[in-house]
């Protein structure tokens, strides 16, 4: 049950071929610092966004970095994801939803509707259906608010 404000963000959001022209701006942002100069890029998916924080550190043991759903975003994300493979047995694999508001900063871990918190990079995104789903999660959500046409 999603709230009529809330989308849920697909792992794959805003793929696109290669060559295909961007016309629309990418949902997520990245700032921080890397070998002591200040950088800010964007990206389409949670995945690519830590992804993007991850290679970072890779050119630069010291780089710091958050990221964020953009503050002109229209409204909540609803970011699905579940512990990466081998951190918890299978069975504690569970697809939890994680509000993301915009502009809310995100950084070391973040935290799902149940309250499991997770850390970023033991996160494996996912999209919309995938996955068992966390039962604490799903009720805690808002309802979907529906309206019929006419009304």
């Amino acid at each position: 049950m999603l709230a009529a404000d809330t989308a849920a963000a697909p792992a794959g959001f805003g793929h696109r071929p290669p060559g295909a022209v961007q016309t629309t701006p990418l949902p997520f942002v990245i700032v921080g610092s890397v070998n002591g100069r200040q950088t800010a890029t964007s990206a389409a998916t949670p995945a690519d966004a830590l992804e993007e924080m991850l290679g970072w550190l890779r050119l630069d043991e010291n780089a710091s970095a958050v990221w964020y759903l953009r503050e002109d975003w229209p409204g909540t994300l609803l970011a699905i994801g579940r512990p990466a493979p081998g951190l918890v047995g299978e069975t504690r694999r569970c697809a939890h939803l994680f509000p993301l508001r915009p502009g809310m900063l995100l950084y070391g871990s973040i935290v799902a509707h149940c309250g499991t918190e997770l850390h970023l990079p033991d996160i494996e995104w996912l999209n919309l259906g995938a996955g068992m789903p966390c039962e604490c999660c799903l009720a805690l959500s808002e309802p979907a608010q529906c309206h019929l046409e006419g009304q």
